[in-house]
């Protein structure tokens, strides 16, 4: 029997609730890191270089690859709340240093701003390993794919509403002081997040803490055969998929030439399709086995990149469709994201939950990694033909690179097969629903 087995429904109702809070609180000074345009406009003000304030925004996932998995055994260490404790303070202090840098002179001033999002994005990893388990400590298998959905659709809502209101009181011209409150504020409130998080309940921090050294924790999820198949998977298809959407708005602007009004609304619109994909998710999880999601989600990032290579832009209703396939890209990406939280949770082998959690994060974003950077060089060194023609219809690079993912996600299909959730049920598929 699991600890979540041992608590009432009113105590894992309260512990879900607790967690949407914090992913309420904490997401505000993740997503203004991201994606929004704050962080970009504050360096901006700093007289900033285009590649410093560029930087800013990847070192998340450059130093993922490398903390993630020894954050996962430092989490196991000293105990899960902790780390979240600690991570959440070293958050708020990397935004409350970003927020001082116009206090210092104007030479240092991008400096300790990139030195604040250094420090903010050093413990993002750690808070990510202890994440997971923590969470698997009030959810019943049967209930993860309602919560994953239910929380990502809130999260996504929230994110809206509150830098479009944000949008509105920073105005055209934000003042210095007025940027620094809101950085600030969404330091502190990384401390809220920690005060949520206090209040899962889980089993003593002490029997929480692991006994394995780092050696023998890693070794147990290598040898994990479904774990290590599902993280291969997510490597490739990755690889294959990561830099779709972002290659696809770069080539409406780019190459198609639409105004960066109509190209922020598709992405918009692509933004409506995720929170569709999350809301829909709690119902298609009842309804479908996990396997049959993967496959769908799977074929999905198949024919989405090939209807972009086949889409020419003189087809009628063009901008129309392409808002479809970007509302269905966003949609169905949605719908991976919940699937993969699933698998964290199914896969992992008992007292090995949060090294599980990172060594198959470390393949997510060594994948996307690739992806992303593998695209912006084919993109920029001048590997690949700018037009090349088949009959009469031409295409450009970026069809190249639609028809690239395609070819790999077609690929990746012989990978399904591994997959945990397609082999009939054995000892190593823990937790699955």
């Amino acid at each position: 029997m699991s600890f979540a087995d041992t608590l009432s429904d009113q105590e894992r109702k309260r512990a879900r609730i607790y967690a949407y809070c914090s992913t309420y609180s904490g997401c505000i000074s993740e997503v203004m890191l991201d994606h929004s345009a704050i962080i970009i406009l504050f360096f901006t003000m700093l007289k900033a270089s285009p590649m410093a304030t560029m930087f800013s925004t990847s070192i998340t996932s450059l130093l993922s690859l490398f903390l993630y998995i020894p954050c996962a055994f430092l989490a196991d260490k000293i105990g899960l709340k902790v780390s979240v404790k600690y991570s959440c303070i070293i958050a708020c202090a990397g935004f409350l240093m970003i927020a001082s840098a116009p206090f210092f002179p104007e030479e240092y001033a991008v400096w300790v701003a990139l030195a604040g999002s250094f420090v903010f994005c050093m413990q993002r990893s750690w808070y990510g390993a202890a994440w997971y388990p923590l969470l698997d400590n009030f959810l019943k298998a049967e209930e993860r794919g309602k919560f994953f959905s239910v929380m990502r659709t809130s999260y996504m809502i929230f994110n809206g509403v509150f830098f479009f209101l944000l949008g509105l009181i920073l105005g055209k011209e934000p003042p210095f002081w007025l940027m620094q409150s809101v950085i600030a504020f969404a330091g502190v409130a990384m401390l809220l997040r920690w005060y949520c998080i206090s209040k899962f309940p889980m089993p003593s921090e002490k029997d929480s803490v692991s006994a394995m050294d780092f050696r023998k924790s890693l070794e147990l999820s290598m040898r994990n055969a479904p774990l290590t198949g599902f993280s291969t998977y997510l490597l490739i298809f990755s690889i294959a998929h990561a830099a779709l959407i972002p290659l696809t708005l770069i080539y409406l602007r780019k190459e198609i030439q639409l105004s960066p009004g109509t190209v922020q609304i598709l992405s918009s619109v692509g933004m409506a399709g995720s929170i569709t994909g999350h809301f829909l998710y709690q119902y298609v999880s009842r309804k479908l086995k996990i396997k049959w999601i993967e496959l769908i989600v799977h074929l999905s990032f198949v024919l989405l990149p090939l209807c972009m290579f086949l889409l020419g832009r003189n087809v009628p209703f063009f901008t129309v469709l392409v808002g479809i396939l970007l509302f269905l890209q966003y949609g169905f990406g949605a719908w991976w994201l919940s699937n993969n939280s699933m698998e964290y949770l199914a896969l992992a082998r008992p007292g090995n939950k949060t090294m599980a959690m990172a060594y198959c994060q470390t393949y997510l974003n060594l994948g996307s990694t690739i992806g992303r950077v593998g695209t912006s060089l084919l993109l920029g060194v001048g590997i690949l033909a700018p037009a090349w023609k088949i009959g009469e219809q031409s295409f450009t690079l970026y069809h190249t690179l639609f028809l690239f993912s395609t070819i790999l996600g077609t690929i990746c299909l012989v990978l399904i097969p591994i997959l945990p959730s397609f082999i009939p049920r054995h000892n190593d598929y823990y937790n699955a629903a």
